[in-house]
């Protein structure tokens, strides 16, 4: 008889490691030091069978700041189970298993780093509309004469963290890091599943501005990949960090460098398009489930005051037909007699932080309250970088 879901034990460590070395890649436990780590084992969900440990999915629970409102956000990452023991639902029951503690904690999303049917059949979508640009060889050629003063890149060590911290802190989309995080992060070397370079960019001593990049060693997935390194996170000075492009590809001696821009770093987007470069609308990486509907809309008051004005958002009411974290319900948005309806999870996430195909999602009712809400949507959607899991 199966066991679980339930957290990890102390004595199965060595089991668990087994497993999601076997299934991913040796080293698991070094590459993710956030997720297997002791203080986030009641969030390390398992099912044993036979006795060991035969399917896990892994959770770490994190606040962040969405433009100044405070959000709870669940990431799950290494989902494993041994391939005689597939079919059987357990990924299922540990993923929904995740999901109810999510809620049990207080958790209003739920980030999912990767996209299959297993997160897709209960309500996780791609969302957010953000923007990826590559700043190719003869753009690079042709913009470097016109673009300013050259920047100094340098490498950086766990010394920086707390100048790291500060710049990161100003990002007005983010995730609420702990030192641990960053700490972490350096002592592994990988950010978002490959190894991991840390640059400063300089003005004299000044540190302006970071960036963590995937070399091209770390790139090799598809033949043209050794021609491209790309920024896995940013944070700092805007003009600063579109001339540390220029200098990031002459180093790796690449053909090409990428960088994923929010879709709410409008400064950053306008100085690649000074260097010439039209970006694509891509979405945040991985899924996004809503754990707490009308948990993560009052958190949202704020934000959507500034865009609606206070009397208008004062007089929204947002409720969920289900309890937070069940994977069925619809939900619903009321001002006054007025009202609107989506009827699932994966309509609600799009509704809510962006489709990234471009497709308006239209609730059901009152067209006049689907147009106000349209002036205060899409949220912005959050990008991992070393909170990858």
């Amino acid at each position: 008889m199966a066991e679980g879901p339930r957290p990890l034990r102390s004595d199965e460590w060595g089991q668990l490691e087994e497993l999601v070395d076997s299934v991913f890649r040796p080293g698991m436990f070094q590459q993710y030091p956030q997720l297997f780590c002791p203080e986030n084992q009641q969030n390390l969900r398992v099912i044993v069978e036979d006795g060991r440990v035969v399917s896990h999915v892994g959770m770490v629970e994190r606040p962040a700041s969405l433009l100044g409102c405070r959000i709870d956000v669940a990431c799950i990452g290494s989902v494993a189970t041994y391939p005689a023991y597939r079919g059987r639902g357990f990924a299922s029951r540990l993923f929904q298993d995740c999901c109810d503690k999510a809620a049990a904690d207080g958790v209003d999303i739920m980030l999912v780093s990767g996209s299959r049917g297993l997160y897709t059949r209960v309500g996780c979508r791609r969302v957010g509309r953000d923007l990826y640009f590559l700043l190719t060889a003869e753009e690079a050629a042709r913009a470097h004469p016109r673009f300013g003063d050259e920047v100094a890149l340098r490498p950086l060590d766990a010394g920086w963290i707390p100048s790291l911290q500060a710049l990161y802190e100003q990002e007005p989309v983010r995730f609420l890091r702990p030192r641990e995080d960053w700490e972490k992060a350096f002592a592994s070397q990988v950010v978002m599943a490959r190894r991991a370079e840390f640059w400063g960019i300089f003005a004299g001593a000044t540190l302006l501005a970071y960036l963590i990049v995937h070399p091209p060693a770390e790139m090799q997935r598809t033949p043209s990949d050794r021609f491209l390194a790309r920024v896995v996170e940013y944070a700092g000075d805007r003009a600063a960090i579109a001339r540390a492009l220029l200098a990031l590809r002459t180093h790796y001696q690449v053909e090409a460098i990428g960088i994923h821009v929010l879709g709410t770093d409008a400064i950053l987007r306008a100085r690649l398009e000074m260097l010439g470069l039209a970006g694509t609308l891509v979405p945040s990486w991985g899924t996004l489930r809503v754990i707490n509907f009308p948990g993560l809309m009052e958190r949202c008051r704020p934000l959507l005051a500034g865009r609606l004005g206070t009397a208008a958002v004062r007089a929204l009411h947002f409720a969920a037909d289900s309890p937070p974290g069940s994977p069925t319900g619809g939900f619903t948005i009321q001002c006054g007699p007025a009202s609107l309806r989506l009827a699932d999870l994966g309509t609600l996430a799009r509704y809510l932080f962006g489709d990234p195909e471009g497709e308006a999602v239209q609730p059901e009712g009152s067209p006049a309250l689907a147009a106000d809400l349209a002036r205060a949507l899409p949220l912005p959607a959050l990008w991992y970088g070393i909170n990858y899991v």
